[in-house]
């Protein structure tokens, strides 16, 4: 009977802990908010700082995200990799031809974060504009 007892003991804290993976709050969502952009027709172009915008990115940690700009938006998937030293994102859009796409390959944008920890895009490799975004 002595035994019986710290043996009862353990089975019930075993059996009252959650071993579920998933259980919480995700802590992986980020929220990107255009912060500013250089003008990529131009050669030097200078920095220009953008105030209350309502262009920014919404990630998800299952790997979805939502793009929006003012009223307008859309939807896709991401990935996030290490490649060349840097942080880079690869956004996937749900519609390849939207014009909400700013980037020089079809149907997807590529990013990454800067030293000032900013995401930045790529665009401007195509004379698009170079944008930078903060985490909100």
């Amino acid at each position: 009977m002595k035994n019986l007892i710290p043996f009862l003991i353990l089975a019930v804290f075993a059996f009252s802990c959650d071993f579920n993976d998933d259980s919480g709050p995700r802590s992986g969502d980020q929220k990107w908010i255009l912060a500013g952009y250089q003008d990529g027709r131009v050669p030097n172009p200078s920095y220009s700082t953008i105030r209350d915008s309502s262009y920014f990115y919404s990630l998800a940690s299952d790997g979805t995200f939502r793009k929006s700009i003012g009223k307008q938006g859309i939807g896709g998937t991401y990935e996030e990799r290490f490649e060349d030293g840097l942080r880079k994102f690869t956004f996937q859009f749900e519609d390849p031809n939207s014009e909400l796409i700013h980037s020089c390959t079809n149907g997807k944008e590529t990013y990454f974060l800067n030293s000032k920890g900013q995401l930045t895009g790529t665009w401007d490799a195509c004379e698009g504009n170079k944008l930078y975004f903060n985490r909100q």
